[in-house]
Protein backbone atom coordinates (compact mmCIF):
# COMPACT_ATOMS: atom_id res chain seq x y z
CA UNK A 1 0.00 0.00 0.00
CA UNK A 2 2.68 2.86 0.87
CA UNK A 3 5.02 1.90 -2.72
CA UNK A 4 1.84 1.96 -5.18
CA UNK A 5 1.76 4.61 -7.37
CA UNK A 6 -0.26 7.95 -6.18
CA UNK A 7 -3.59 7.94 -8.12
CA UNK A 8 -4.45 11.20 -6.25
CA UNK A 9 -2.53 13.97 -4.81
CA UNK A 10 -2.85 16.54 -2.37
CA UNK A 11 -2.41 20.25 -2.69
CA UNK A 12 0.07 20.35 -0.13
CA UNK A 13 3.50 21.57 -0.53
CA UNK A 14 6.77 19.50 -0.18
CA UNK A 15 9.79 20.96 1.02
CA UNK A 16 12.60 21.86 -1.41
CA UNK A 17 15.25 20.07 0.39
CA UNK A 18 12.58 16.76 -0.12
CA UNK A 19 12.53 17.56 -4.12
CA UNK A 20 16.55 18.37 -3.89
CA UNK A 21 17.11 14.96 -2.07
CA UNK A 22 14.54 13.54 -4.68
CA UNK A 23 16.77 15.23 -7.48
CA UNK A 24 20.10 14.48 -6.49
CA UNK A 25 19.35 10.86 -5.46
CA UNK A 26 17.59 10.00 -8.51
CA UNK A 27 20.34 11.37 -10.79
CA UNK A 28 23.40 10.10 -9.10
CA UNK A 29 25.88 8.19 -11.23
CA UNK A 30 24.44 4.64 -12.81
CA UNK A 31 27.49 1.96 -13.35
CA UNK A 32 26.55 1.27 -17.18
CA UNK A 33 29.19 0.45 -20.09
CA UNK A 34 28.35 3.60 -21.66
CA UNK A 35 28.93 5.87 -19.21
CA UNK A 36 32.84 6.23 -19.70
CA UNK A 37 32.20 7.90 -23.75
CA UNK A 38 30.19 10.37 -22.82
CA UNK A 39 27.71 12.54 -20.49
CA UNK A 40 24.58 11.52 -19.11
CA UNK A 41 21.89 10.69 -21.49
CA UNK A 42 18.64 12.20 -19.55
CA UNK A 43 18.19 16.14 -18.25
CA UNK A 44 15.62 16.88 -15.94
CA UNK A 45 12.86 19.49 -16.37
CA UNK A 46 10.32 20.12 -13.55
CA UNK A 47 7.24 22.07 -13.08
CA UNK A 48 6.56 23.37 -9.48
CA UNK A 49 3.42 23.56 -8.27
CA UNK A 50 4.21 23.73 -4.39
CA UNK A 51 7.39 23.66 -3.17
CA UNK A 52 7.73 25.30 -0.18
CA UNK A 53 11.02 27.77 -0.58
CA UNK A 54 10.74 27.35 -4.07
CA UNK A 55 8.72 29.88 -6.51
CA UNK A 56 6.21 28.47 -8.53
CA UNK A 57 7.46 28.12 -12.53
CA UNK A 58 9.64 25.87 -14.65
CA UNK A 59 12.85 24.41 -13.60
CA UNK A 60 16.31 22.86 -15.32
CA UNK A 61 18.20 20.44 -12.44
CA UNK A 62 21.43 20.90 -13.21
CA UNK A 63 23.24 17.34 -12.05
CA UNK A 64 26.73 18.80 -12.13
CA UNK A 65 26.17 21.88 -10.21
CA UNK A 66 23.29 19.70 -7.86
CA UNK A 67 21.01 22.59 -8.05
CA UNK A 68 17.48 23.65 -9.41
CA UNK A 69 17.35 26.36 -12.10
CA UNK A 70 14.65 28.80 -12.73
CA UNK A 71 13.51 28.82 -16.53
CA UNK A 72 10.65 30.57 -16.11
CA UNK A 73 8.60 31.75 -13.55
CA UNK A 74 4.87 30.99 -12.87
CA UNK A 75 2.16 28.91 -11.96
CA UNK A 76 1.76 26.21 -14.51
CA UNK A 77 -0.45 23.44 -13.30
CA UNK A 78 -2.76 24.20 -15.82
CA UNK A 79 -0.07 23.16 -18.46
CA UNK A 80 1.49 20.52 -15.68
CA UNK A 81 -1.86 19.12 -16.29
CA UNK A 82 -2.16 19.01 -19.93
CA UNK A 83 1.20 17.81 -20.78
CA UNK A 84 0.98 14.89 -18.64
CA UNK A 85 -1.74 13.99 -20.99
CA UNK A 86 -4.46 15.58 -19.48
CA UNK A 87 -4.17 13.82 -16.05
CA UNK A 88 -5.49 16.06 -12.86
CA UNK A 89 -1.99 13.70 -11.56
CA UNK A 90 -0.16 16.39 -13.30
CA UNK A 91 -1.90 19.30 -12.06
CA UNK A 92 -2.36 18.48 -8.22
CA UNK A 93 1.26 17.17 -7.69
CA UNK A 94 3.48 19.73 -6.34
CA UNK A 95 6.45 19.09 -8.58
CA UNK A 96 6.65 16.96 -11.85
CA UNK A 97 9.96 15.79 -13.20
CA UNK A 98 10.47 15.46 -17.06
CA UNK A 99 12.87 13.23 -18.57
CA UNK A 100 14.64 14.61 -21.44
CA UNK A 101 17.42 13.55 -23.85
CA UNK A 102 18.72 14.70 -27.05
CA UNK A 103 17.77 11.68 -29.06
CA UNK A 104 19.31 12.82 -32.48
CA UNK A 105 22.80 13.12 -31.05
CA UNK A 106 22.21 9.86 -28.72
CA UNK A 107 21.33 7.95 -32.00
CA UNK A 108 24.10 9.16 -33.94
CA UNK A 109 26.78 7.90 -30.95
CA UNK A 110 25.49 4.69 -30.48
CA UNK A 111 23.34 4.10 -33.00
CA UNK A 112 19.59 2.38 -32.43
CA UNK A 113 20.96 1.06 -29.09
CA UNK A 114 21.29 5.30 -28.18
CA UNK A 115 17.34 4.75 -27.87
CA UNK A 116 17.03 2.22 -25.86
CA UNK A 117 19.67 3.52 -23.31
CA UNK A 118 18.48 6.78 -23.26
CA UNK A 119 15.41 4.93 -22.25
CA UNK A 120 16.78 2.83 -19.76
CA UNK A 121 18.65 5.60 -17.96
CA UNK A 122 14.94 7.55 -18.03
CA UNK A 123 13.53 4.87 -16.68
CA UNK A 124 16.01 4.01 -13.92
CA UNK A 125 15.84 7.67 -12.58
CA UNK A 126 12.37 7.85 -12.12
CA UNK A 127 12.08 4.84 -10.77
CA UNK A 128 14.63 6.36 -7.84
CA UNK A 129 12.65 9.19 -7.77
CA UNK A 130 10.10 6.84 -6.56
CA UNK A 131 11.81 4.97 -3.67
CA UNK A 132 13.02 8.14 -2.37
CA UNK A 133 9.64 9.75 -2.62
CA UNK A 134 8.42 6.83 -0.59
CA UNK A 135 11.39 6.91 1.45
CA UNK A 136 10.58 10.92 2.45
CA UNK A 137 6.99 10.05 3.06
CA UNK A 138 5.64 11.14 -0.20
CA UNK A 139 3.86 10.04 -3.37
CA UNK A 140 5.13 9.14 -6.98
CA UNK A 141 3.28 8.40 -9.92
CA UNK A 142 4.85 7.60 -13.76
CA UNK A 143 2.36 9.53 -16.68
CA UNK A 144 2.39 9.44 -20.17
CA UNK A 145 2.82 12.83 -21.91
CA UNK A 146 2.61 14.60 -24.94
CA UNK A 147 6.04 14.08 -26.26
CA UNK A 148 6.63 17.15 -28.53
CA UNK A 149 4.52 19.54 -26.22
CA UNK A 150 6.87 18.84 -23.19
CA UNK A 151 9.98 19.82 -25.13
CA UNK A 152 8.42 22.76 -26.52
CA UNK A 153 6.98 23.82 -23.12
CA UNK A 154 10.59 23.88 -21.87
CA UNK A 155 12.35 25.41 -24.68
CA UNK A 156 14.42 27.28 -25.56
CA UNK A 157 16.22 25.21 -23.09
CA UNK A 158 15.17 22.09 -24.43
CA UNK A 159 15.11 22.79 -27.76
CA UNK A 160 16.09 19.27 -30.13
CA UNK A 161 15.42 17.21 -26.94
CA UNK A 162 12.92 14.69 -26.52
CA UNK A 163 10.31 13.55 -23.57
CA UNK A 164 11.09 10.13 -22.81
CA UNK A 165 9.70 9.75 -19.19
CA UNK A 166 7.49 11.66 -16.30
CA UNK A 167 7.46 11.66 -12.61
CA UNK A 168 5.18 13.51 -10.29
CA UNK A 169 5.22 13.97 -6.51
CA UNK A 170 3.77 15.31 -3.69
CA UNK A 171 1.80 14.45 -0.85
CA UNK A 172 -0.98 11.55 -1.38
CA UNK A 173 -4.24 12.70 -1.11
CA UNK A 174 -5.52 9.07 1.01
CA UNK A 175 -8.96 8.61 1.48
CA UNK A 176 -10.20 11.44 -0.65
CA UNK A 177 -12.84 10.07 -3.02
CA UNK A 178 -14.45 11.31 -6.14
CA UNK A 179 -17.95 11.27 -5.84
CA UNK A 180 -18.68 11.05 -9.82
CA UNK A 181 -16.78 7.83 -9.86
CA UNK A 182 -19.20 6.61 -7.50
CA UNK A 183 -22.20 6.85 -9.47
CA UNK A 184 -23.43 4.09 -11.43
CA UNK A 185 -22.50 4.29 -14.95
CA UNK A 186 -24.76 3.50 -17.78
CA UNK A 187 -24.40 -0.07 -19.26
CA UNK A 188 -22.48 -0.22 -22.58
CA UNK A 189 -24.83 0.44 -25.95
Amino acid sequence: MRRGSTRRFAHEPIDYEQLLAIMDRSTAEIPVDYAQVGPCLAECYLIVNAVEGLASGAYFYSREEGRIELLKAGEFRAQAGYLCLEQELGADASAVIFFLADLASILKRYGNRGYRLANLEAGIMGGRAYLCAYALGLGASGLTFYDDDVARFFSPHAEGKDAIFVTALGHSARGVVRPELLAPQPAPG
